[in-house]
């Protein structure tokens, strides 16, 4: 409300502000650091990327005088940054979907993420492994089925978290032998798990 009301002249936040603000007497913008999500182990990071910066952008420039936006990249040449700094969605939408096509990632196939999760490292990742022993003969040879691997944030709260990462033209072909694993596995004590079908985030 003190930005809006011109009490004060500049406003540093995260990728919050970036939201849905409308302030027509911003004519500067500068996002630090646009990499921190392009690097990310997530499919998406391009995407999302591409998202918040013409996002952000678009914060500026809203009134009647021209805006201008400064980004601090270390690789300025990625596609998803270019497209951003075009404004350009179809440029953007052309490379996502030839990436993805090539590497059988949605919207070409579905995605299970199965994350576990628990206070030793060792044990989570021994469990995962477990897991993985026995649904591996189970997958038909179509399922594209990771190892298992730390998250992209690897611990939270305290628990260390794995994945593993399954890819199928059909749903089932993933949900229905993982469905019968879960029925019969023994998990350790204090090691939890969590199934995604269609995860939106691997994070």
């Amino acid at each position: 409300n003190a930005f809006r009301a011109g009490e004060i002249d500049v406003l540093v936040g995260t990728q919050m502000i970036a939201k849905g603000l409308h302030f027509p007497n911003v004519t500067l913008v500068g996002v630090v650091y646009a990499d921190s999500a392009l690097h990310l182990p997530d499919f998406r990071a391009g995407e999302r990327t591409f998202q918040l910066l013409t996002q952000v952008a678009g914060r500026a420039g809203r009134g009647d005088v021209m805006g201008e936006v400064f980004v601090q990249t270390f690789t300025p040449h990625h596609p998803s940054v270019q497209a951003a700094r075009r404004l350009d969605y179809e440029m953007m939408f052309d490379q996502e979907v030839e990436f993805r096509r090539e590497l059988s990632y949605p919207p070409f196939t579905h995605l299970v993420c199965i994350t576990v999760r628990g206070p030793s490292e060792q044990l989570v990742e021994l469990t995962c492994r477990d897991l993985l022993r026995r649904l591996r003969p189970k997958l038909a040879e179509s399922v594209i089925c990771s190892d298992p691997s730390p998250a992209p944030i690897a611990r939270v709260k305290g628990k260390y978290r794995f994945q593993v990462i399954l890819r199928a033209f059909r749903t089932g072909d993933m949900t229905n032998p993982l469905r019968e694993v879960l029925k019969g596995f023994m998990w350790p004590k204090d090691v939890k798990h969590v199934v995604d079908v269609d995860a939106l985030s691997l994070l």
